[in-house]
């Protein structure tokens, strides 16, 4: 008996010994002053880079709008001289707009011109004659105008509005720099080049970009208001 309770004892000792949970093993101060030493480099460049991406994601984020804009307005600004390039335009499209120009100078000259003769291109009178030639079309206000508009980020509706209204606003305006520079030549010759190539082209592709501004903020403050009321339904 005295042997069997002794082997019990060993035994129960053994298991005892196998179940006890193990210590870890103790790590000189060095070796854990080094691991800390790691990790704690490891996290901080991993919180480097997080914060070098963030920015980088949000910025493009931020500046994609205005990036597809450009691209935008690009292409369709190349698309038009690309359609204006072709036979077709140059040829039957051109001269016929040409005419037209000429045809409503004519028409708003002859109410303070007695005697006004429009023939072709020209528009002559007593006092002056003045020519109808590529570059008086507004061909380069609108392309610019227009290109704005269908870039812009607007509902489709003031977009088509916009470019309408735009354009009729623009062929007004050349109308006013046509007749201003028919009296221009009669009366002060000398700076009759002056007014047409620095003065009226600057000012006129100033004024398209004006009017552009005028109704891209007009379509913002249209959106607003309809995000508005549907962040507040949701």
């Amino acid at each position: 008996m005295a042997k069997r309770q002794h082997k019990s004892r060993k035994t129960s000792r053994k298991s005892t010994a196998k179940d006890a949970p193990q210590r870890p093993e103790r790590r000189p101060p060095e070796e854990q002053r080094r691991a800390s030493d790691a990790g704690g480099d490891s996290a901080r460049a991993e919180a480097r880079g997080s914060s070098v991406q963030a920015p980088r994601v949000g910025w493009f984020r931020r500046k994609g709008p205005v990036f597809k804009f450009v691209v935008l307005f690009g292409l369709l600004l190349g698309s038009f001289h690309l359609v204006r390039s072709t036979d077709y335009v140059m040829d039957t499209v051109w001269p016929a707009h040409l005419r037209f120009v000429t045809q409503a100078s004519g028409a708003v000259l002859s109410v303070f011109e007695d005697s006004l003769q429009v023939s072709g291109y020209s528009i002559s009178s007593p006092r002056y004659t003045i020519s109808i030639a590529r570059g008086c079309d507004a061909f380069e206000p609108c392309a610019l105008f227009v290109s704005g508009v269908l870039a812009f980020p607007a509902p489709w509706l003031s977009k088509l509005s916009g470019a309408l209204i735009g354009t009729l606003f623009i062929m007004v305006l050349n109308l006013v720099r046509i007749v201003t520079l028919f009296y221009v030549g009669a009366f002060w010759p000398k700076v009759f080049h002056i007014m047409h190539v620095d003065v009226w082209q600057t000012l006129f592709i100033l004024l398209a970009i004006t009017f552009w501004t005028v109704w891209a903020l007009r379509a913002t403050r249209v959106r607003s208001p309809k995000r508005e009321t549907a962040a507040a339904a949701h």
